[in-house]
């Protein structure tokens, strides 16, 4: 059954919990594709299960056809010199952010940010690395600098294709589960921002924990639908993105997928350490209805305001430990 808002992209009615199966009760309606423009008009859902809270887009598109809302996105982007100080607005931003990353050096929430840039692997011994959604490849290529032996996986032909050119690393084109890796083949398998993208969650757990060898080590990253940012910005919020994001987590929901995925000592916690990204995002949509990706499209009052929300959020998340922009997921085979 199709929704003919949507007719580019069909889809699906989608009313109950992907994980309890609770009926959802409407979160938003009407929203739309503030990001990269794809057509139609979506609904999101939500499960009033305290111990579970899951996010989901009802109706659902279609797999076969989801691939639509990818024509354009960010990780088709060549990288830029642009913003690299060609003129006073450019410099003065860069300045702006240099000095608010000294700042930061001050606080403990520099560690946090290190090892949320390494995906939470700065203390593992380097071994065989695959990361599912790998996209460009940059952060592919960043690993295998600190030692890692590292494969990608992509379903996005453009995105695939960057990362073999631009980094010339191993990216297998196709779902994770159609590749198929050998059973116990890596030592860490890692995903940003990509669970909340796929029809089964769960069922990209389960195939993770097949392929990790014993003992492995497993994180993923994903927006926390129970942030700062989202009771701050609503409708608005940058991590809601319809109609990419199909499922939405709380920290329960998430805790959820990885043991019926199989995991059974799951850990997870929520960081503040994108909340400056995500309040440039959320207010763009708020004021002008779409972001703009970039720093030269931010003023330097913006970036303040950015870095003030940052700090806000980490302040409150020493009292309030599940409000962070992002969830982490990390457990062991």
């Amino acid at each position: 059954m199709t929704n003919q808002r949507n007719s580019d992209i069909r889809t699906y009615p989608c009313p109950n919990c992907y994980l309890c199966g609770v009926q959802g009760r409407l979160l938003y309606q009407g929203l739309k594709d503030r990001l990269f423009g794809t057509p139609g008009e979506w609904n999101l859902k939500h499960c009033l299960n305290p111990e579970c809270g899951l996010v989901w887009l009802d109706p659902m598109p279609c797999e076969e056809d989801i691939g639509k809302a990818y024509a354009v996105y960010y990780t088709h982007q060549e990288d830029s010199n642009d913003e690299q100080g060609n003129n006073l607005s450019i410099f003065l931003k860069l300045s702006l952010h240099r000095v608010y990353n000294l700042l930061l050096y001050a606080t403990p929430f520099q560690h946090e940010r290190k090892q949320r840039e390494l995906m939470y692997l700065n203390e593992m011994t380097p071994g065989r690395l695959l990361e599912v959604g790998c996209g460009n490849g940059r952060r592919l290529a960043q690993m295998r600098a600190l030692g890692w032996e590292v494969e990608g996986q992509e379903v996005d032909p453009k995105a695939a294709a960057h990362a073999r050119n631009a980094y010339g690393v191993t990216v297998h084109l196709g779902t994770l589960e159609n590749i198929y890796f050998p059973t116990d083949s890596f030592d860490a398998v890692i995903m940003n921002h990509v669970i909340e993208h796929v029809h089964s969650p769960v069922a990209l757990l389960a195939e993770c924990y097949r392929i990790m060898k014993p003992g492995g080590l497993l994180v993923a990253v994903t927006p926390n639908v129970e942030s700062y940012g989202h009771k701050r910005f609503g409708a608005c919020w940058r991590g809601l993105e319809p109609p990419r994001h199909l499922h939405l987590f709380s920290v329960g929901a998430l805790m959820v997928c990885a043991k019926k995925a199989g995991f059974r000592s799951v850990g997870t916690w929520t960081t503040p350490v994108n909340a400056a990204s995500i309040y440039l995002g959320s207010r763009d949509i708020q004021v002008s209805g779409k972001h703009k990706f970039g720093l030269k499209h931010q003023s330097l009052g913006k970036l303040a305001q950015a870095a003030g929300f940052k700090l806000k959020e980490l302040f409150l998340s020493r009292w309030w430990s599940g409000i962070g922009e992002e969830i982490v997921l990390k457990v062991v085979k």
